[in-house]
């Protein structure tokens, strides 16, 4: 890969590796090293990629593994986490109060929610990406999904028909 189609890889995916890194370690800096990491290795890839969509599954796939890693190794359990999504990474203010319910779940629930609706992706794709069957994808969409709700009941988001309390 050329320094050109490097940089074209980072102008549309920049934003989007960082935000999956982020939703797992919580932290700019770290998110901002796994996202560096990324495109570092996607530099040294010989792999040839017959669309872009198959090159970006392969960032994140890449991403997803570098923050689990992350999350296992010693060193971060001195890491003070950040929860706040910082605003320097383009969410509205709607974007980081959903984002700021969505960061208090588990990694695991965090990942599928930020893959499926912010990314766009399948549960077939996100099962490739993180390794995982389909049915443990589905299973924690829907448990994330019945989470988020409880959370944003409880904090007066939204009343018991789905609808925002402040309207």
């Amino acid at each position: 890969m050329n320094g050109s189609e490097l940089e074209h890889y980072v102008r549309l995916y920049h934003k989007s590796v960082y935000r999956l890194a982020f939703s797992y370690v919580k932290n700019e800096a770290e998110a901002e090293d796994i996202c560096q990491e990324a495109f570092c290795r996607l530099l040294d890839c010989r792999e040839e990629f017959s669309a872009e969509e198959n090159c970006k599954a392969w960032l994140f796939r890449v991403a997803i593994n570098l923050s689990k890693n992350l999350l296992k190794s010693k060193r971060y359990s001195h890491i003070e986490l950040d929860e706040k999504i910082p605003a320097a990474h383009d969410f509205s203010d709607e974007e980081t109060e959903l984002w700021e319910t969505v960061a208090k779940l588990p990694p695991k629930y965090r990942a599928v929610i930020h893959l499926h609706y912010y990314e766009g992706f399948s549960v077939r794709e996100i099962a490739e990406m993180t390794g995982s069957a389909v049915s443990t994808v589905t299973t924690r969409l829907a448990r994330a999904r019945d989470k988020l709700r409880k959370m944003l009941l409880k904090e007066g988001v939204y009343n018991e028909k789905g609808i925002p309390c402040d309207v």
